[in-house]
């Protein structure tokens, strides 16, 4: 999987901190490798598509926090932060 390195200009600063636009391919690219990351989980493609699988499912409407997206998929999968 390539992750790509662009950014929505309009879409930057502190709201890009805290909100995850799932309409942003790199932005969810570095959301994802963030959360495998900090779950001591490997970044594979695997679990990229995994993740990327279960975000399409989130509830609730666009922008999602980043704290709750991560609390989100901790209760999906019970996992734990490192």
């Amino acid at each position: 999987m390539v992750w790509k390195s662009d950014d929505n200009k309009k879409y930057r600063g502190k709201i890009d901190r805290i909100y995850v636009s799932l309409t942003e391919t790199w932005e969810v690219e570095y959301f994802i490798d963030r959360y495998l990351s900090t779950r001591g989980c490997g970044l594979t493609d695997e679990n990229r598509s995994k993740v990327a699988h279960k975000l399409e499912g989130v509830p609730g409407k666009a922008p999602h926090k980043r704290d709750e997206l991560n609390a989100w998929l901790d209760k999906e999968w019970s996992l734990k932060a490192k």
